[in-house]
């Protein structure tokens, strides 16, 4: 092969004075900091679209993209309320404490 020529791995470490790998290496560092974190899978892509301008070159518009795993939040439990509201009690279980709580809070409540 020619001096001039470049094979792929070349092209990579030649692209715009190696800031295609560089650009690579830091998502690629940060998607495994997150799979580490996270436990779940991510991945990185690099496309190398290439296209003929008008002067009849070859132009490439390399693209790097990751997908970082996000940890899961968790599940929250909830009831709805008659008027469409969330509550964390049951609205259909009685609870042998309501009276008294009740109670406490209308002697808290200024109002009343």
């Amino acid at each position: 092969m020619p001096k001039d020529e470049l094979n792929f791995l070349e092209f990579l470490q030649s692209f715009r004075r190696g800031e295609l790998l560089r650009e690579a290496n830091d998502q690629l560092e940060d998607m495994i900091r997150a799979v580490k974190d996270t436990g779940n899978k991510g991945s990185l892509t690099i496309s190398l679209p290439f296209k003929i301008n008008d002067a009849g070159q070859l132009e490439c518009l390399p693209r790097v993209d990751s997908k970082l795993p996000r940890r899961a939040l968790g599940t929250g439990i909830y009831f709805a309320t008659e008027d469409g509201q969330l509550t964390r009690r049951d609205p259909d279980q009685v609870d042998m404490f309501d009276d008294e709580l009740e109670e406490r809070r209308t002697r808290r409540d200024p109002v009343n």
